[in-house]
């Protein structure tokens, strides 16, 4: 039989394996050939930051007025670029770059390999179309503040005469913090500042504001303060938010701004009741208040001593006319009161040898009938007892028979229960050498020592034979 052999053959073909980097350069050496050219994306600057001299942020895009984000793009500004951007916004007063800054900015997309990260490297702005984004947005935010009557809101509130009690809404420790408590403590009063330490610039300013107003409102407080020291036109951006503004028009205590800028004026301090340029300002400006009602009271204390002073001069001499005229109406009077104390005097001594005649008798009478009572008295009183002596006397007596008697019948009780008496009748009682008592053969075995008690005396003996009787 002839048998035929056959193999399969498939020729094998390696495929590429890329290493991660690889991979990453590959797609990056893709996107450049794609999108060769520069192009230029618009949106709001968040979370940005800087580090040896490289500025990175997120670039976001919102949904309509709201905070809610459809897009996010990461964004490189590398040092080198950075010469070039800062001097474009310079030339265009009000152009930023900064947190919550609308912007419009040029670059290069391109995907860094090492992460694999997707992001945008700048290299241009336009400060026009920022600047115009910021005030329109302000501008904005302004109208919509003023159709709803929130512009006037705070600085419609009173601030107390003696705002003491002051909030502040800083970073602590911060310059902004240290100018505005001591320029309080500089001054002879004592205030009471409660602190709620927040960042008030960078990213997620305006919510830690908004938040630490809040917390405010949870306090007894005179007035709220928010400081912040000097910076860039950009670290303004989170007191043009709208955000800011509504929290501090829903105050009810007057609040205010002293951020830092002496020219520009944000849509805070629109709203506040008082815009201060600095910290040290908004704190020089409490001290005036508290001082020009010292000096008002001062004013007051004065007024009130020189009248006070008048209105005693005319009272003395008054008084040195009253006390005149009641000199000469108390001698006449004296003398009239004198003639009346006479006259009742004698009636008196009349009335008072008349009383003592009669009330003498009256005493004699008396004191029979009481004498006369009391031995009447004693005589009832020891009957009484000598009739209540005698029955307590039989009571008693009874008594003890009665007690007598059953201690007898209780004697013999018990006389005739004794197991002794029971012994002396010829009765014996047999306890095995644990002490109980054998009732009977149970448990008894031969051999063992038992104990009998007799009415004169006991007999140990050990068991030889054990009968067993029938039972019932």
């Amino acid at each position: 039989m002839e048998q035929a052999s056959f193999g399969f053959s498939e020729e094998v073909v390696e495929e590429t394996t890329y290493s991660v980097v690889q991979l990453n350069s590959l797609v990056s050496e893709a996107l450049r050939r794609a999108q060769p050219d520069e192009v230029w994306v618009k949106g709001e600057v968040q979370n940005l930051r800087r580090r040896n001299g490289h500025t990175y942020f997120k670039l976001v895009e919102k949904a309509g007025q709201g905070d809610r984000i459809r897009g996010r793009l990461d964004v490189a500004l590398f040092k080198d670029d950075a010469p070039k951007i800062r001097k474009a916004l310079a030339e265009v007063p009000g152009a930023v770059l900064g947190d919550d800054v609308e912007v419009r900015i040029k670059g290069r997309v391109r995907i860094y390999p090492p992460t694999g990260q997707y992001q945008l490297v700048m290299s241009g702005i336009d400060p026009v179309f920022t600047a115009g984004r910021l005030a329109a947005n302000r501008d904005r935010v302004l109208q919509t503040l003023a159709a709803e009557r929130l512009l006037g809101a705070n600085a419609r509130l009173e601030l107390a005469p003696v705002p003491l009690r002051v909030g502040l809404i800083t970073s602590a420790g911060s310059a902004a913090y240290h100018d505005f408590v001591d320029e309080l403590l500089r001054s002879p009063y004592a205030w009471q500042v409660g602190v709620v330490d927040v960042a008030v610039q960078s990213a997620g300013a305006a919510q830690r504001i908004k938040w630490a107003l809040g917390r405010l409102t949870q306090l007894d407080l005179d007035v709220v303060v928010i400081a912040r020291g000097g910076g860039s036109r950009a670290d303004l951006a989170p007191f043009d938010t709208e955000l800011v503004a509504r929290a501090i028009a829903a105050m009810d205590v007057p609040v205010f701004t002293g951020v830092g800028h002496e020219v520009d004026r944000s849509v805070a301090d629109e709203v506040a009741h008082t815009a201060c340029k600095t910290p040290t300002a908004c704190a020089q400006q409490l001290v005036r208040q508290v001082d020009e009602f010292v000096g008002a009271l001062d004013v007051a204390s004065r007024r009130v001593a020189a009248r006070g002073r008048q209105r005693m001069v005319v009272a003395g001499r008054e008084l040195d006319e009253l006390a005149r005229r009641a000199r000469r109406s108390a001698t006449a009077a004296v003398g009239r009161e004198h003639t009346r104390l006479d006259r009742a005097h004698r009636r008196l001594d009349e009335l008072a040898r008349r009383r003592t005649v009669d009330l003498g008798t009256h005493l004699d009478a008396c004191a029979r009938r009481v004498a006369e009572l009391g031995r009447r008295a004693t005589r009832d009183r020891r009957a009484g007892l000598v009739t209540r002596e005698r029955e307590l006397v039989t009571h008693a007596q009874h008594h003890l028979e009665r007690a007598g008697l059953r201690l007898g019948r209780s004697e013999g009780i018990m006389r005739a229960l004794d197991p002794r008496r029971v012994l002396e009748r010829g009765y014996s009682i047999t306890r095995d050498a644990d002490g109980r008592v054998l009732r009977s053969t149970d448990g008894v075995v031969a051999g063992a020592l038992v104990e009998t008690e007799l009415a004169a005396g006991r007999v140990t003996s050990r068991v030889e034979t054990i009968t067993e009787e029938p039972g019932d």
